[in-house]
């Protein structure tokens, strides 16, 4: 009897075949690498979630737009000027100490619902800008742009537009001075809307359906004309 078969005879047991395996210490390592795989997986989920999330802007212009606003002040003597042929033109503000409203519209043009938090006509602080030449003068409120509407607006902070859905917004506004230059002339083309989706906040700027035109206003001084 060869010696090695002897000794496995008396140790009472026999040598593992070639290329076996101790599948008990194998398997928990295998568990291991799956859970490292997935967590991995997941977190890169997150990461482009989470960028996407940063970046979707879906509030446009609605395509509706005014001087006018149930509930809010007009102000004096908005009109429209520069309407050469097809052309919308500009909305001329003359000088006034006065509350005015610009009525706009805001479409949620993605497919996902988003939130809006603030509604301005004037560029704010937080781009790194003093607002001007408009400065906020109430609280913007909103009314369906389609169907039946009310006799006043509601607030329009805390709103949540789903996908398609319009509303038209009324945003109160006055001059950021109480002069202007008298050959002066500015304009404002934009209007801005802070809008959230999940955790993420976003100032956009939106195109007004008819820009603003308006001597431009500067505070009380020399040479200055003053309504």
């Amino acid at each position: 009897m060869p010696i090695a078969e002897a000794e496995a005879r008396r140790s009472g047991g026999a040598s593992p075949p070639a290329g076996a395996f101790d599948t008990r210490a194998h398997g928990p390592l295998r568990r291991r690498w799956w859970l490292i795989a997935l967590g991995t997986i997941a977190a890169a989920c997150l990461i482009v979630a989470g960028v996407l999330a940063q970046i979707y802007q879906p509030a446009v212009f609605g395509g509706a737009w005014g001087a006018s606003f149930p509930g809010l002040p007009a102000g004096e003597g908005l009109r429209p000027v520069n309407t050469f042929g097809s052309s919308n033109g500009d909305i001329y503000v003359p000088p006034q100490r006065g509350v005015f409203t610009v009525t706009e519209s805001i479409q949620n043009s993605g497919p996902l619902a988003v939130t809006i938090e603030a509604v301005t006509v004037s560029r704010p602080q937080q781009l790194g800008t003093t607002p001007w030449p408009l400065t906020p003068a109430g609280w913007p409120m909103y009314l369906p742009e389609y169907g039946p509407r009310p006799n006043e607006g509601r607030p329009i902070a805390g709103l949540t537009l789903g996908p398609g859905q319009a509303i038209l917004v009324g945003i109160p506004a006055r001059m950021s001075g109480a002069c202007h230059v008298p050959n002066g002339w500015t304009g404002l083309k934009f209007f801005y809307v802070k809008e959230r989706f999940l955790i993420f906040t976003h100032w956009v700027a939106i195109p007004l359906g008819t820009p603003l035109i308006f001597h431009e206003p500067e505070p009380r001084g020399a040479g200055m004309a003053c309504p």
